[in-house]
This record gives C-alpha cells, sequence and structure tokens, in this order.
C-alpha cells in the first residue's frame, strides 16, 4: 500500500540521488524485504532527526554521503512520541515542522531501498506529547503518589509506561501503519524499556495478577520484592517484543523487531530469551565516559571489543553490530560534539577485531561540525575493501570467559553491582594484557552443543549458578575440558540464596568455610616451579588479593600459592611476621578425570581491576595457560598492550592486532595513534589448511612469513590502529 504522497517518491521526484548508479545491493523491487537479510549489511549508518530537521536537511546530502562510505544499511527516525512522517493515527505527535507533504522517513526510506540499502525505522515510544497525555492519561507512567511523571529533559512532554497499553495497543497501531506504508526492513526499539519502575493502575492490575502481591516501592535485585519485580517486568518487555514481531511479520514476513538497548538493566534481561528472540542486536555502547555505572561503557579503550565478546556470548552466529556516536557521550550530553578522529578509530577497530559490525550514529540531520565526515568514509571504506576478511564463520580462540550477569545483580544490588561486576572485568583485561586469545560465553549456554569449541572456561567469580548450570560444568570437565575459577564461584544458587557450600567442590577439591574482608597486608608465597606460575619465575612472594575464601581442602591437588596471613603494616618497626610460610592453599591445581581444574579461594580478578598489579595478571595467565595444557592457537611478541582476535572466514583466516599503546588508552580521549612494533604473530592452522597468500591489509603488503612446523609465523613491522593479517586459503 503506497499513499499519493510515496508515489511521487517512488518516481524519483523527491530525492535527486535516487537516479544515481547504486553501489549497493539494491533488490530488483525496492519495497521487498528478503528473507535473511540481515546476514547482508556489514556497515551501518544511523540519522537521527530533531523536530526542526523536516523541511530543513538536504537528502540528496545524505544520500550521496552513504554512498560514499558504502554504507549498506541505514536507521532512520520513523514514529513512537514524534513522528517523522505524515502518520494517520490519533495522537501520535508529530514532528512540529511536520507540515503538509514533508515526509522525512518516507523521503529517506525509500531513496535507500532504491541504493539497495536494508532500512530500518528507529521507533521511540518512550515519551508522548501533552496532546496524547489529555486523551490517554492511563498511557503515563507514574510515580508512588500516582502522579504522571513528566520527561526530566524536556518538560512539555510526559514519560509512558513501557507495560501497558502505551506499549500493548498505541504502538502495534504505529509499527502496523509504518511497515504498510513504507518498504522497512525491521524496526530498532530506543528507549522501549528502560522506565524502571511504575506505578500507573496498568501495572499495579498486571503486577498483582501475576505475582499476588502489590507493587513493591524499591526495585533492588538484591531484595525478594525488587527480584519478583525484575522477573515480571521482564516478562512483560518479553511479551512486548513478541508482539511487535506479530504485528510486523503481518505485513512484512521478512522483517522484525531489533532491540535498541541489547539486555541491560539494573538486572540484566535473561541471554537466552533475548539470543533466541534476537535475529539480529546492536550493542548501544556509544562512545567512552568518565561515569562509572553499570549503563556507561566506562573509560577503558578496549571495553568496545569486550562489548562485542559479550553480545556474541549469547548471540553467537547472528550478527551483531556495534553503535559508535561520532560525538562525546558524557552526561553533559553534548549531542552536537565531534570526537577526535582517533577517538573514533580505535573505538570501531576494538569492536571490529572481536566480530561486530560497525553502525555509526549521528543525532541532528543538519550537522554543524563535519569533522567526522571524512573519518567515517575512511574507515567504513577501508571496513568495505576489506569485507571477505571480517565476515567471520568462526573464532579460533580455545578459551571462554563466562558471563555471569545474574550475579553482580542479586548479590551486589543496585549499590554493589558495578564493584562485583569487576571481577570479570579484572579477568578480562588480564588475558588481554597477556595476549590469551579468548571469547565469551554466555552462562545460559553451558551445554555441550555451545561448549564444543572451548577447551578452557573461565569463571571469575562467577558466584550465581543452578544445579544444572553446575552439572553442565562437570560434564564439560568429564569430557576433557579446563576450568579457572575464582573467589566464591557456585557459592550462591540461581535466585541469589547462598548455599553451605561450593557446588562445585567436587571439582574444586575443597570446601566453603568462610569470606573474609578486607584484607590488610597480605601476601602470596609463590611454590615454584610449577607450570601455572611460569610467568612468575624467580618471583617467591607477591601481594594477597583484598579479599578470600577460608576452604578445607578434601581432596589431592597441586597448591602453588599459599597464603601469608595479615600482619602489622604499622608503627614500622612491627612490619614483620614470624609466619613466612603457611599450609593455607591461594591456588588448587588439579587434574579431575580427563579434564583440569584451577581454583583460586580469592578476588584476584577484582583486585587486579581495582589495583592494576601486574603479579596478579600474570598469576591469572598462568592459570589459564596451564588449563589450556597447549600453545595458544595465536601468540603474539612484540611491544605494548595489543589486543587480539583470531578468525575463520568461508576462504581465509584473519589474525586481528588492535594496537592500545596509548597514554590514553585508560582514559580520556586518542589525540593521535601512536605506531608500535614490529610483532612477530605465530598462527596455529586450522587442519588441512592451505596458504595460498598472507597479507597485511592496513599495511597493504604482502607479509613476510615463514613456517614453524604446523603453524605459521608472520611478522607485522607496526600497526598504527588495527592490522589485520589475513590469510588466503588454497
Amino acid at each position: 500500500m503506497i499513499d499519493i504522497d510515496r508515489r511521487t517518491v517512488l518516481a524519483g521526484a523527491a530525492v535527486s540521488a535516487l537516479a544515481l548508479p547504486s553501489l549497493s545491493r539494491a533488490a530488483t523491487d525496492p519495497m521487498a524485504t528478503l528473507p535473511g537479510w540481515q546476514a547482508d549489511p556489514m556497515r551501518w549508518f544511523q540519522l537521527a532527526f530533531t523536530e526542526d530537521d523536516p523541511g530543513a536537511f538536504d537528502p540528496d546530502f545524505w544520500m550521496a554521503y552513504f554512498r560514499e562510505i558504502g554504507a549498506q544499511g541505514v536507521c532512520l527516525s520513523a514514529g513512537g512520541g514524534i513522528a517523522f512522517y505524515p502518520t494517520r493515527i490519533p495522537h501520535h505527535g508529530k514532528s512540529a515542522n511536520m507540515t503538509s507533504g514533508r515526509d522525512p522517513f518516507g523521503t529517506m526510506a525509500l531513496a535507500c531501498k532504491r541504493e539497495g540499502i536494508d532500512v530500518l525505522a528507529r521507533i521511540d515510544p518512550h515519551a508522548m506529547p501533552q496532546s496524547a497525555f489529555a486523551a490517554h492519561p492511563e498511557w503515563a507512567a507514574r510515580d508512588a503518589q500516582g502522579e504522571a511523571r513528566r520527561h526530566w529533559s524536556a518538560s512539555d512532554l510526559y514519560l509512558t509506561c513501557p507495560y501497558g497499553p502505551y506499549n500493548f495497543e498505541f504502538m502495534p497501531e504505529v509499527i502496523d501503519e509504518i511497515a504498510t506504508r513504507y518498504p522497512v526492513d525491521g524496526f530498532f526499539g530506543n528507549r522501549w524499556n528502560t522506565l524502571g519502575l511504575c506505578h500507573c493502575d496498568s501495572c499495579k492490575r498486571n503486577f498483582e495478577a501475576a505475582t499476588g502481591a502489590q507493587l513493591p516501592t524499591q526495585t533492588d535485585p538484591a531484595t525478594p520484592e525488587g527480584l519478583r519485580w525484575h522477573e515480571w517486568s521482564q516478562s512483560r518487555l518479553l511479551a512486548v517484543q513478541d508482539l511487535w514481531n506479530e504485528t510486523i511479520v503481518k505485513r512484512r514476513p521478512n522483517a522484525f523487531f531489533v532491540s535498541g538497548t541489547e539486555r541491560r538493566g539494573i538486572m540484566d534481561y535473561d541471554a537466552r530469551e533475548i539470543g533466541e528472540r534476537m535475529k539480529m542486536v546492536f550493542g548501544d555502547r556509544q562512545a567512552r565516559s568518565s561515569e562509572s555505572t553499570y549503563y556507561t561503557p566506562g573509560t577503558k579503550a578496549w571495553n568496545s571489543g569486550r562489548f562485542a565478546k559479550e553480545l556474541r556470548g549469547y548471540m553467537f552466529d547472528k550478527p551483531v553490530g556495534h553503535i559508535i556516536s561520532v560525538g562525546v557521550e558524557e552526561e553533559y550530553r553534548w549531542k552536537d560534539s565531534v570526537q577526535d578522529a582517533a577517538e573514533i578509530r580505535i573505538w570501531a577497530a576494538g569492536s571490529i577485531a572481536q566480530g561486530a559490525r560497525p553502525w555509526i550514529t549521528k543525532f541532528n540531520a543538519k550537522p554543524f561540525d563535519r569533522r567526522w565526515m571524512p573519518v567515517v568514509k575512511d574507515l567504513f571504506n577501508w571496513h568495505r575493501r576489506h569485507e571477505r576478511y571480517l565476515r567471520n564463520t568462526a573464532n579460533l580462540a580455545r578459551v571462554a570467559l563466562v558471563i555471569e550477569n545474574r550475579g553482580p545483580a542479586v548479590i551486589g544490588g543496585a549499590q554493589h553491582r558495578l564493584e562485583m561486576e569487576g571481577h570479570r572485568r579484572g579477568f578480562y583485561q588480564a588475558m588481554l594484557e597477556a595476549r590469551i586469545p579468548f571469547d565469551a560465553i554466555d552462562a545460559a549456554y553451558l551445554d555441550p552443543e555451545h561448549l564444543a569449541r572451548f577447551d578452557v572456561l573461565v569463571l571469575a567469580n562467577a558466584a550465581v549458578l543452578s544445579e544444572s548450570q553446575c552439572a553442565q560444568l562437570r560434564a564439560f570437565v568429564a569430557r576433557g575440558g579446563a576450568i579457572v575459577a575464582t573467589h566464591e564461584t557456585s557459592l550462591y544458587d540461581e535466585m541469589g540464596k547462598k548455599r553451605p557450600d561450593f557446588a562445585l567442590a567436587d571439582l574444586f577439591g575443597c570446601h566453603y568455610e568462610r569470606t573474609e574482608a578486607p584484607l590488610h597486608n597480605s601476601y602470596l608465597t609463590l611454590r615454584a616451579p610449577h607450570p601455572a606460575l611460569a610467568p612468575l619465575e624467580g618471583v617467591s612472594r607477591t601481594i594477597a588479593a583484598t579479599a578470600r575464601v577460608h576452604v578445607r581442602r578434601d581432596g589431592p591437588a597441586d597448591v602453588p600459592i599459599t597464603l601469608v596471613p595479615s600482619f602489622p603494616d604499622l608503627p614500622m618497626e612491627r612490619v614483620f611476621t614470624d609466619v613466612t610460610e603457611s599450609d593455607i592453599p591461594m591456588a588448587l591445581c588439579r587434574k579431575v578425570g580427563k579434564g583440569r581444574v584451577a581454583y583460586l579461594p580469592m578476588n584476584i580478578a577484582a583486585t587486579f581491576e581495582e589495583l592494576q598489579h601486574a603479579d596478579h595478571m600474570r598469576i591469572m595467565a598462568g592459570m589459564v595457560h596451564w588449563a589450556l595444557g597447549a600453545r595458544q592457537p595465536m601468540e603474539v611478541a612484540g611491544p605494548g598492550l595489543v589486543d587480539i582476535a583470531w578468525w575463520r572466514q568461508e576462504r581465509s583466516l584473519a589474525a586481528h592486532i588492535v594496537n592500545l599503546n596509548n597514554p590514553m588508552t585508560g582514559s580520556g580521549s586518542y589525540r593521535e595513534a601512536i605506531p608500535t612494533g614490529p610483532y612477530e604473530v605465530s598462527l596455529e592452522l586450522p587442519e588441512g589448511a592451505q596458504v595460498r597468500a598472507v597479507t597485511l591489509l592496513d599495511a597493504g603488503m604482502p607479509a613476510t612469513t615463514r613456517r614453524d612446523g604446523e603453524r605459521l609465523v608472520v611478522t607485522v613491522p607496526s600497526v598504527s590502529f588495527h592490522e589485520i593479517i589475513a590469510v588466503d586459503l588454497a
């Protein structure tokens, strides 16, 4: 169904750029959405309209730019709280500049489709105008006193309730109208699920019907009432997704809904529920930020790659993208700002190396500061030239960091969740610094099928595990797999209830007694020689962690690390101890059947995240190497800090090196690239692989190589931001 205004657009009158030759994958029918289309677009661009854009922005300008950068997918603001097309739905607030004949969404959507660019319609239902509120006060979110909640930034708007009739009745009408009238391939939901607790009548009624309880006064998941509310709110939002998808496919069978906020919340959504519903996801970690919450990306330059890994940990071979803002993403909300070119490049490099497809987002279709445009053009054209080496079919890492997101929420609660996530962040950084190629797997997917490609699982204080998950981990070890676990792993059940003992005590070879924290002035004795301590050869003592678990051993194990208990640290004359040795285990390394288990009864990963002591990194890396019992499939020798990844494609292999040697890697913003090298990279080739050619893609030249048995050794003279060793297979 095409209305009269859009017939004009289809004829090409509205956008002269439509007459230009396509550089993309134009479909025969511009209205078509092809089956499985989501696997195709590798480079995305989001143009988020402001209310003064209609009649003021230049569609030809943007179409020419999309063509220049080789964009294959575009996300355009469509409707929800504010419509950027001539909606016919009552109380669907139109953009202030939406006068007769203007259809910015329709004009751009059709232009993109004519160019073969896939289109996502951005819908944002989190707020509504005064007129909608006056007609439907039941749509509004309400506080504990029952008062309608106004928008925190735009006081003329009212916040909507995501759990009630606005999302379940009004938004399906909007989605149906867009899907009927426009050639969209999917819908991208912005701020559709981020409100939190609402006290409207619909929430009171539905919550009581589902749980038999009254709405809580707070939502801290560390409390029973808060956890109950989170379980209910997740069920409502999953029902919204299902309803919206049902609405979409009635009009466009191959289209679907994409969440714009992945799984984040005070308590994250269940990974299996999201992974099985979503056909693609985009990580909404747009740029580094100095804010320290579990919502923000943090200050570390490698976090873009970390978020990509965590998304792939439950999406697997489905398309995963990473939303990258060209602007500064701080709490002060400078939405018309521009990042330095080097900062955009390094944030993109990390996510691309770890398997994400770049998505550049720009707010306001009338760009004031255009310095970002040549940067994105250069980045996207680099990506386009090397696309075949970026269409990954398998990650070749044999180590996986288990992502257990429930524990920090239900144990740490709103106050300490970020602190508890330090265990995972710390172990992530330790393996990154140690140049261990590793992937991520969500704790919802510990079945044999999803674990088959891994030899080692890292459980960085994976405290909350169900009995079935623990059984899966035992089975993994029984099949010959290895586990490296820390601190209180498996001490709590899936609801956050503390067990009297570790559920995995049989693997650890010890039993839980109590947790002691904080520890002051205590030390670790390193009992060499032991293979796990190879990175600390010649070191006999180092600092302990800041907390430890008292355990009782009950089985044979190597104990390469023991504790020197705390002793006075003042006055200086008292800083000594007679207890220089003890039998208190701080690492237990065991062979369990065909597998191996290393258990460290201390918060070493969280301590490393806090204090950055190199010996802690070396201990964690040594345990992973011991657990693997073989060489890593990718080894990198050379200076400084790099992030690495080793991938397979249909007819090639690709080894990524991201250069993190920069004074701004930990915080701030990159001003420039600081080329670093040389590097010698040793790559384990898949069985039967025959190498035809090896190229350094960023340098644009053939690589110098030699063979080391079944391994390929490649010399990389220098890395600016991101080098890829492309190995073409015969």
